[in-house]
């Protein structure tokens, strides 16, 4: 999936293991190409064309999801057709996708990777939850396996986006928190922290992410909050490099994207993370037992209840992107 690079970071160990014993082609949009291209340089990647779908700059609500859904369906009919040609050309034999509910072929072995099984709706909309949960399972169910990245027991992350006593253990299988902080072990995901190293010393580490206009909105929100704060913070943007990069303040330090090392030291030597509720995002955190503060797309559903959900637990701490003293509590956060 291609709304931010979260889908393809949190895809990158479970890359790495195919490729330990089989050949892998893989296809992702413009936007994370060079971020693949990097993490996994003898991978051979094709690009499709980005969903294209932009966030307003107002709240979304449920008339906006609307409007997106013959955009989703365009899509997929159209990567569909497009890894269709893909798959007669290779002699692919198995595909693995990230929510990308089109590729989903007769007579081959297909998994999907998804936390989404109960889709949550907008408020005064909760009462179609029942059945856009029951069209969601029944359509995911046709894949042979759904994997779900979450804890196998438990506490977990996801909450009531994944868990339902009647979803088939055999068909929706917990595979553990994926992160490309984290690496595999007998289908278990556990931390190799012989692996990681620190630097440098970092107080604030701010990972932006997610669709635009909202990803450049918080930006600019942030920035103000955190510029002459008193504590250095190291400011990933999440955009491509093509992207004329930020000048950098007295305290504030700009990147538009950080490699898969220097990231991993960055979020290993900060005392704080502040970033989107995105819940590729909140694996990472979770993973390498940090302290966040996790700020939700407004009106993006899932986020906003991830962020309720977690607000006290795992460490994270929960501040609404509309709140009126927005600036204060993030000051109040830095400061703890």
């Amino acid at each position: 999936m291609d709304w931010g690079l979260g889908h393809a970071a949190r895809s990158v160990p479970l890359i790495k293991e195919l490729c330990a014993k089989n050949d892998v082609v893989i296809v992702c949009g413009p936007s994370a190409y060079g971020f693949l291209q990097k993490e996994l340089p003898d991978v051979e990647i094709i690009q499709i064309d980005d969903w294209r779908i932009r966030y307003p700059k107002h709240k979304i609500n449920f008339f906006t999801i609307l409007g997106w859904i013959p955009v989703v369906l365009r899509n997929s009919i159209h990567e569909h057709r497009f890894v269709k040609k893909i798959v007669r050309g290779r002699g692919i034999e198995c595909i693995v996708s990230d929510n990308r509910y089109g590729l989903l072929y007769k007579g081959l072995e297909c998994y999907i990777i998804t936390h989404q099984v109960y889709p949550k709706m907008p408020k005064g909309f909760g009462f179609l939850e029942n059945l856009g949960g029951w069209i969601f399972k029944r359509y995911l169910s046709k894949f042979k396996k759904v994997l779900i990245p979450d804890f196998e027991s438990g506490d977990n992350l996801s909450g009531s986006l994944a868990a339902d006593r009647n979803l088939p253990p055999e068909k929706f299988v917990r595979i553990g928190i994926l992160s490309r902080f984290s690496s595999i072990d007998n289908g278990q995901l556990t931390i190799d922290n012989s692996k990681l190293s620190v630097n440098c010393q970092l107080s604030i580490l701010v990972l932006m992410s997610g669709q635009e206009n909202q990803r450049t909105i918080l930006e600019n929100m942030l920035i103000g909050a955190l510029d002459g704060c008193g504590r250095d913070v190291l400011f990933v943007r999440g955009v491509g490099e093509s992207r004329a990069p930020l000048v950098d303040t007295e305290n504030i330090k700009f990147h538009n994207l950080l490699s898969g090392n220097d990231l991993r030291d960055a979020l290993l030597s900060a005392s704080l993370i502040i970033c989107r509720a995105g819940y590729s995002t909140l694996c990472d955190v979770v993973a390498l037992k940090k302290r966040a503060v996790i700020i939700p797309t407004p009106g993006q559903t899932e986020q906003e209840y991830l962020a309720a959900r977690l607000d006290g637990r795992f460490g994270f701490r929960s501040v609404s992107q509309g709140d009126r003293d927005f600036a204060e509590k993030i000051a109040k956060a830095v400061i703890v």
